[in-house]
């Protein structure tokens, strides 16, 4: 085995779909939807018994910092990074990458998402320490495919092409596919040979890097710059962080590289997944009822079915309702049919032209 493993946790979402109670100063990824902790506590705690919190990082916005750094004590505070501007995810992997092997070393890395739920533990440690020695052993970009439960328009998909020999659960990826209408997400669900996106992925330092330099030069010139002004933790690295990294190119790490490299490999996830996307994933989280009202919070529910509740300080009433999400905070009380639970960022949107009060609010729970 080569240098230890290292993680970086992308955790700069702002989790829109999560209004009201996730606002610009607590988003989805601070909040604590199950009863055990923020999203991010949970992702860092995950992580631990495979790569300790010295061997974590966490990549957010400068407004988050100190939040995030309050949520995750046990992440050393240098190595919680605030980026200047958000600029993708090729921007801030490609960072990643760079600073690790400036620190003289080239590790094996996990990237992954700051705001998803992933049971067992154990099972995740074990699919994603596979995943990082190959990575090592083998110089591949891999990413994690979930194998779909149902035609989801929600996620974009991976093709997965050969299986590779004496390599259990691994394929060359034929292809990545956009979020697909519902008629091409039935196709993709029957065809056994495709993957939900997750977002995560596991590499080399210098994989990501060379890969970045020939599909990515931009990119690869600001990040290897900054990385190189100094140590992490430095005033050197600290002023070119906040003078280079708005340069590079916004771009995702799936437009950069992944879908111009042909080293790539899809794993497939041997553990329950939630991206935990919008208020309908709480039907999955939270207790349910006799009429599967999903709820946080006291409810009575009259000829009331199928709707989605949160209000853990106060008593909620429906009297006839079926199939809302009704969600109170201290400044904002939403109530919207399920359906159009995606749309709640339309209705913050239209808060922020008319700066109206919600977008920021606190709520004891967030």
């Amino acid at each position: 085995m080569g240098a230890p493993f290292h993680a970086f946790i992308l955790a700069g979402g702002r989790g829109t779909r999560f209004w009201p109670l996730s606002t610009s100063e607590r988003p989805k990824q601070l909040l604590d939807f199950t009863g055990e902790g923020s999203l991010l506590a949970l992702t860092v705690s995950r992580l631990t018994p495979l790569i300790p919190p010295e061997r974590q990082w966490i990549l957010t916005s400068q407004d988050l910092v100190g939040a995030v750094r309050e949520a995750v004590p046990q992440v050393p505070a240098a190595q919680v990074l605030a980026e200047p501007a958000g600029r993708n995810t090729a921007p801030a992997i490609g960072l990643a990458a760079a600073i690790l092997r400036a620190r003289g070393d080239d590790p094996a890395f996990a990237v992954l998402p700051s705001d998803h739920l992933i049971e067992p533990g154990e099972e995740f440690r074990a699919c994603l320490a596979r995943a990082l020695e190959c990575a090592e052993r083998d110089a591949s970009l891999l990413t994690f495919g979930i194998v779909p439960t149902r035609p989801e328009t929600g996620y974009g998909y991976i093709e997965a092409g050969e299986a590779l020999e004496e390599q259990d659960g691994l394929h060359r990826v034929r292809s990545f596919r956009e979020k697909p209408p519902l008629e091409t997400a039935r196709e993709y669900f029957e065809s056994g040979h495709h993957y939900w996106n997750s977002g995560m992925f596991c590499w080399k330092a210098s994989t990501v890097l060379d890969g970045l330099a020939a599909h990515a030069p931009q990119v690869h010139s600001v990040v290897t710059a900054i990385a190189d002004s100094g140590p992490v933790g430095t005033d050197a690295f600290a002023a070119a962080f906040e003078s280079r990294f708005a340069e590079a190119e916004s771009i995702s790490i799936d437009y950069a590289l992944m879908e111009k490299s042909d080293q790539v490999l899809v794993v497939e996830a041997s553990f329950s997944w939630n991206d935990v996307g919008h208020w309908l994933a709480m039907r999955e989280l939270w207790p349910m009822d006799g009429d599967n009202n999903a709820s946080r919070g006291e409810v009575l529910a009259l000829e009331s079915s199928d709707n989605i509740v949160y209000g853990p300080d106060r008593l909620t009433a429906l009297i006839g309702i079926r199939d809302h999400v009704v969600v109170s905070t201290d400044q904002v009380t939403l109530v919207c049919p399920a359906d159009r639970a995606q749309d709640v960022k339309i209705a913050l949107e239209q808060l922020e032209r008319m700066k109206r009060p919600g977008r920021s609010g606190k709520d004891p729970e967030s």
